[in-house]
């Protein structure tokens, strides 16, 4: 109790001053107050008890015998009265002010009262009188001090008892933050929400279900959080060191290989799947270095326009050889159209298929065949990757995508289905799963086809700045025999495009350089009734989703 009371003291002694000055001040007030009143009452009844022998003395002119009646009619809080005859109409009294105590040189703290001297129901004056505060301070204290200091005492107990539950809710909570301390300094992450429970416990009854105590539990859900965070992420730095260290290592045995080969007697289609494989295994070598270098950094969605069978036949040509001593194991490819083309990053695709042909794969228990199609339909090209193995449940395949799901997969993470979702979203395509349990298990990725363009000879207009381009173009419509007018400002495109028809192709770059938009000229273009615009650049067709009547070609010419 005693550290109790110290504490609480030594928390709120500022509060306490303030209430004990605030105390005396009520009480002087009071008690001058009170002297005052009494001062008055007292005057008021000797004046009436002695106004009849005032008023003899007083006609008789004696100023002693007015005097000593003054005497008798002041009292022990009146320090001075003087009397103030009256003076009727056409008369004047020889009888001058009578003065009867004693004043001393303090000008502050003096009360000045007045009040009329009546006898017989006639005024013969008025009585002046004053009171001194210090004086009268002073008595009252001098007679009720013993009242005094026991009525302080007493109001500073009711202060203090009344914080003794605020001062155990900072015990309490002084506890647990040094035991919270201690646990995370000794790396005990998952004991810091039980501590801070059990103080939770120890506050009075009365404060276990405040707001105050429910925002400390809360804290203790957030503290255990971020301590959990805290250690995945220390697991994941070591991993991420971990990889940008086996990524900058592959990269030597990976150039020795590829050296090696060179040397190697091989038939065409050997030295193709493992020239591909080593490029791929760089590629993902580079990838790796480039995250670890830009922790935290948004990966840009990269993307050029790519002809896409020879990158999924390269992926599935690996495959084969990969899975090759699994009995009955099939992978087949079956291709609609040449040149179907997409906006894709190609390392990225082919980190795609080879996951998903993996993952079918893994899925048989015994033979099985996995069968990817591409297939362009209404401007769009599908790739579907299906295999004949267990399938899936429906309740798991609903989950499926997102980060951390997994299914039937040991030591699998989640991350390579949520990885391929979300870069094909950001190469403005979809991703979508099929399954029937017992019966196989499919995967579409639907990508925004890009058409190849390949207008008749005959005009053609390009906007574009770079001279490399220009170049490219000219020797293409050349062998084609087309007639193409290449601009590099939009000044000289306002020049080309006179007097041509309203269809004539016309290719313009997104980036013009100088801040210049190629989105913008189209749009100008369109709205004079030009309809064969198409943007010559390297960005995806998603870029462009809002321009509906826009065509997306890469930067090739379109004769070529």
């Amino acid at each position: 109790m005693v550290k109790i009371l110290s504490r609480a003291f030594s928390y709120n002694w500022k509060y306490y001053a303030a209430a004990v000055a605030v105390f005396v001040a009520f009480w002087q007030l009071f008690s001058v107050f009170s002297a005052v009143r009494v001062a008055d009452d007292k005057l008021l009844t000797a004046m009436r008890q002695n106004a009849a022998y005032f008023e003899k003395a007083f006609l008789e002119g004696d100023v002693f015998e007015t005097q000593r009646i003054m005497w008798r009619v002041k009292n022990e809080n009146i320090k001075r009265i003087t009397f103030h005859p009256i003076e009727f109409e056409g008369t004047k009294w020889i009888f001058k002010e009578a003065i009867v105590g004693n004043l001393y040189g303090r000008p502050r703290a003096q009360l000045n009262r007045e009040v009329p001297l009546i006898s017989n129901g006639v005024e013969l004056g008025r009585l002046e009188y004053v009171i001194d505060l210090v004086d009268v301070n002073s008595a009252v204290f001098g007679q009720n001090y013993a009242l005094f200091i026991t009525v302080v005492f007493f109001f500073m107990g009711l202060l203090a008892l009344s914080n003794i539950g605020a001062i155990k809710t900072i015990f309490s909570i002084e506890r647990c933050v040094d035991e919270t301390n201690a646990l995370a300094a000794s790396g005990e992450h998952s004991k810091i929400r039980d501590s801070i429970q059990r103080s939770i416990q120890s506050l009075p009854a009365g404060l276990r279900s405040t707001p105050f105590a429910v925002l400390i539990g809360r804290l203790a859900e957030v503290l255990q959080k971020a301590s959990r965070l805290e250690s995945e992420l220390a697991v994941s730095k070591a991993t991420s060191d971990l990889a940008a260290q086996v990524a900058h290592d592959i990269r030597s045995p990976l150039a020795a290989l590829g050296a090696t080969a060179k040397g190697l007697t091989l038939s065409d289609d050997q030295r193709t799947l493992i020239d591909g494989s080593i490029g791929r295994m760089q590629g993902i070598a580079n990838d790796l270095l480039a995250r670890y270098r830009a922790p935290g950094a948004a990966v840009p969605a990269r993307s050029e326009t790519c002809v896409l069978a020879p990158l999924i036949e390269q992926v599935l040509a690996e495959k084969r050889l990969q899975h090759r001593d699994k009995a009955g194991v099939k992978i087949e490819f079956n291709q609609g159209a040449d040149g179907i083309k997409a906006a894709v990053d190609p390392q990225e695709l082919q980190r795609i298929i080879s996951n998903l042909v993996n993952n079918s794969v893994e899925a048989f228990p015994g033979a099985g065949t996995v069968s990817v199609s591409l297939v362009a339909s209404d401007g769009k090209v599908l790739i579907e990757i299906r295999d004949n193995g267990k399938g899936i449940p429906p309740g798991i395949l609903a989950k499926l995508g997102q980060k951390g799901e997994t299914h039937g997969k040991a030591g699998g993470t989640g991350l390579g289905l949520y990885h391929a979702r979300t870069t094909v979203e950001n190469w403005g395509g979809s991703l979508k799963l099929s399954s029937e349990p017992g019966k196989g298990t499919s995967v579409t990725i639907e990508l925004p086809r890009i058409e190849a363009a390949r207008p008749a000879a005959g005009a053609a207009i390009l906007l574009d700045d770079d001279p490399l381009v220009h170049m490219n173009w000219k020797l293409a419509a050349k062998a084609a025999g087309a007639d193409l007018k290449a601009c590099k400002a939009p000044a000289d495109l306002d020049a080309a495009i006179v007097n041509l028809p309203k269809d004539t192709p016309v290719y313009i770059d997104s980036d013009l350089g100088d801040g210049l938009n190629g989105e913008t000229i189209a749009a100008d273009l369109y709205n004079k009734g030009y309809s064969n615009i198409s943007m010559a650049t390297g960005h995806g067709p998603e870029k462009f989703a809002h321009l509906p009547w826009l065509k997306v070609a890469g930067k090739e010419p379109p004769w070529s």
